[in-house]
């Protein structure tokens, strides 16, 4: 209590003594002007202290501005004590109920700084209504009372006009001088808030951007101002300089911050109808005046307004900007903001930290979990980075990481092994993520290298989880460029063979004991008349989606030649994603009619994966093509998810034994009991057994003894042209 106490106590005695330094002081320089033989005030500024006072203090302000008004009314005019109270109220009980409905309507923060972010209500409750209230009670008292001479003009006894003069005056100080005393005063009180005032306000505008032009801006501001003021009079100063003055503040509010703007044309303002005889020459009637000091308000209103626009208008920038750096689900900074930080650290080194199976666990768990862990991960480095080095969010399953200072490897060790050594739970699961990591130094000078070089460290990290360390790209960069350089052209001679007809087709036969049989339809590319094996394009078509465009090519290839083999039977592989793409059997059938082909001629090879998918558009595509009369063979049986139950509800017309089980099945008895068993089990669904990879003559024998009903490997016959096959 006795701390509270004393705080008041401090804001009471420091209000009491501005008061008393700034009313006296704002009533000695408040402009006058002699308007048809009387003399006004232009601006009557003890009104705009009261209120930097108020603004400054709130409530604390009420009875150290009642004490100052009572001791400067003391000492100015010889009043009784009942016309002492009198003045007394008419001067401050505008400011006090306007003060008072401004908190009302606007709120705690109604003594927010100036210009306001409630720009409206400070307009309209200080510089209008309190202007209106002192000069209305002020009317009605010198109506009904009698005051002296002295003052006797503040109450009203003069005409109209000069009456609007009178409540201009009130408006210029309230709305146009408030700033020329609130600020100073703050800096006294605060110098800390100087310091503030200086760093954002005017160093901010000193930056090498806006240097210059602040620098011509000023040099004219002060020039038009000495012209403005100064001696010579002639009667088209004001009419014609004036709005070159509006022009260029209203020039200067999208470089200079909207506090500096408003305190300096608070000051300008303030030499101007200070130094009026110079300013006002040839204009000093009342109509005159009235008039001019509705420019002045009116333009004030405006620079209030226009700097409250534009600062909205710049923190929406700022906003957008921001959101457009920043990744909004995981809150890190995006590969765009990364660009722009080093333009300003050109050299980085930056490490490219993989979430290895992060792709496959968010099939599984959804793509939250995948923010979820980036989010966790963050949250788990921050005790292992230093205060400027920085985490960046990419597209995929990676993060870029910037580290300073010595012994990069070292330390990325150390990370790759504590997040490895580190669990994250999601909805109560945990998830075992591997991490692995590459780290290279970027020169941002070259920009054209950057996205090609965070490419080098994609691949190079995937290659770390492989390897379980931490690779550095500065040992491996030609071999890194050589390997993405070689993935792009091939990507592009692939793209080639596939828009030109480049499709090449193989038989390989599929034989039972009698040497009957059918063709499995393997494909090669050809492009610039260069022949590209299946290791070199299924990885890239399988990376790049091209999946479903080399199917449904090689499928109407087979199909339009197929009028030359009326008696041949073909098989056809099936890319995964191309049967998880809808419609996929639909083409399939569209071709099989277009070229009038009997669909159990096909027989439509699928992987194991797909075959025991829940991938409902698999399962339909599948569905699809049997009931419409192709055959269905499991690809690979035996390597994946296969296991008896499965076996034993599989919707399919062939089974074909992976080669795992072939290689050693002469010598191994488990691969007999298993090949055996596979055997028994498909006799009793119906199915049709094939055994891949058959190349000795011994396994033949072994295969036909166990009971598969098909053998097909380099024994039986290799891959030939299909131009070659008897037609």
């Amino acid at each position: 209590m006795r701390f509270n106490t004393d705080i008041l106590s401090r804001k009471f005695f420091i209000a009491l003594a501005l008061s008393l330094i700034a009313i006296p002081f704002a009533r000695f320089v408040s402009p006058k002007a002699v308007i048809d033989g009387t003399e006004a005030y232009l601006a009557w500024l003890p009104l705009s202290a009261a209120f930097a006072i108020v603004l400054l203090f709130g409530r604390h302000a009420v009875i150290p501005l009642i004490i100052s008004f009572l001791v400067v009314n003391n000492f100015v005019v010889d009043l009784t004590l009942f016309q002492a109270v009198v003045l007394l109220t008419c001067q401050l009980l505008g400011v006090l109920i306007s003060s008072v409905m401004l908190r009302w309507s606007v709120g705690r923060r109604w003594r927010y700084g100036l210009p306001s972010h409630h720009m409206g209500a400070v307009v309209f409750w200080i510089g209008f209504v309190a202007p209106a209230i002192i000069k209305g009670i002020m009317y009605l008292v010198g109506h009904y009372l009698d005051f002296p001479v002295s003052v006797s003009s503040y109450f009203g006894t003069h005409s109209l006009v000069y009456g609007v003069v009178d409540v201009q005056s009130l408006i210029c100080a309230s709305l146009i001088f408030t700033p020329l005393f609130y600020y100073p005063m703050r800096m006294i009180l605060n110098p800390h808030y100087a310091r503030a005032f200086w760093r954002r306000h005017v160093a901010a505008c000193l930056s090498s951007q806006n240097r210059t032009f602040v620098l011509y801006w000023v040099l004219g501001l002060v020039a038009l101002l000495t012209i403005l003021c100064s001696p010579y009079e002639t009667e088209y100063i004001a009419g014609y300089l004036v709005p070159i003055i509006f022009i260029l503040f209203f020039s200067g509010i999208s470089r200079l911050s909207g506090v500096l703007i408003v305190l300096i044309w608070s000051v300008s303002a303030f030499l101007l109808v200070l130094n009026n005889k110079h300013f006002l020459f040839g204009v000093l009637s009342a109509y005159s005046v009235a008039f001019v000091l509705s420019v002045l308000i009116s333009f004030t209103i405006c620079i209030l307004y226009m700097v409250q626009i534009y600062a909205r208008g710049e923190a929406l920038k700022r906003k957008w900007h921001d959101q457009a750096l920043i990744d909004p689900l995981t809150g890190l900074p995006n590969l765009r903001e990364f660009e722009l930080w080093l333009k300003e650290n050109p050299q980085a080194t930056v490490c490219c930290l993989r979430i290895d199976n992060l792709e496959f666990l968010s099939r599984h768990y959804g793509m939250m979990m995948r923010i979820h862990c980036k989010r966790a991960i963050t949250r788990n480095l921050q005790p292992l980075l230093t205060h400027d080095e920085k985490l960046f969010q990419i597209p995929g399953n990676e993060l870029l990481l910037v580290l300073t200072g010595p012994e990069t490897e070292a330390r990325l060790t150390h990370i790759v092994e504590y997040l490895n050594n580190h669990k994250i739970s999601w909805n109560n699961n945990v998830i075992d993520l591997e991490f692995g990591a590459s780290w290279g130094v970027i020169d941002g000078k070259e920009e054209n290298q950057l996205h090609h070089t965070l490419g080098q460290l994609s691949w190079l990290s995937e290659q770390a989880c492989s390897a379980h360390q931490v690779l550095a790209l500065d040992s491996r960069e030609e071999a890194v460029s050589g390997f993405t350089t070689e993935r792009v052209i091939m990507l592009n001679r692939v793209k080639r063979a596939l828009a030109h007809g480049g499709i090449l087709l193989y038989a390989q036969p599929i034989v039972d004991k009698n040497g009957q049989g059918y063709h499995e339809i393997l494909s090669r590319l050809q492009c610039d008349g260069e022949l590209i094996m299946p290791d070199k394009f299924i990885p890239i078509i399988t990376q790049f989606n091209l999946s479903y465009r080399f199917d449904m090519q090689v499928v109407e290839t087979l199909l339009s030649k197929m009028k030359h083999y009326p008696e041949h039977r073909f098989a056809i592989n099936l890319m995964p994603f191309t049967l998880m793409q809808k419609g996929a059997a639909d083409e399939i059938i569209r071709l099989l009619k277009r070229y009038r082909v009997t669909p159990e001629a096909i027989t439509i090879e699928v992987t194991e994966e797909q075959a025991f998918s829940d991938s409902e558009n698999s399962l339909q595509n599948i569905r699809q093509l049997s009931a419409y009369g192709c055959l269905i063979a499991i690809d690979d049986f035996g390597t994946g998810y296969a296991n008896y139950e499965r076996l034993k509800r599989v919707e399919a017309d062939i089974v074909k034994i992976d080669g795992c089980f072939v290689r050693d099945i002469v010598s191994e008895k488990m691969d007999q009991l298993i090949v055996k068993s596979i055997c028994d089990m498909a006799k009793v669904k119906n199915l049709t057994l094939v055994a891949e990879y058959v190349e000795t003559q011994e396994q033949k024998e072994t295969l036909f003894e166990l009971g598969v009903d098909y053998l097909q490997g380099y024994l039986i016959g290799k891959p030939a042209p299909l131009s070659e096959l008897k037609k």
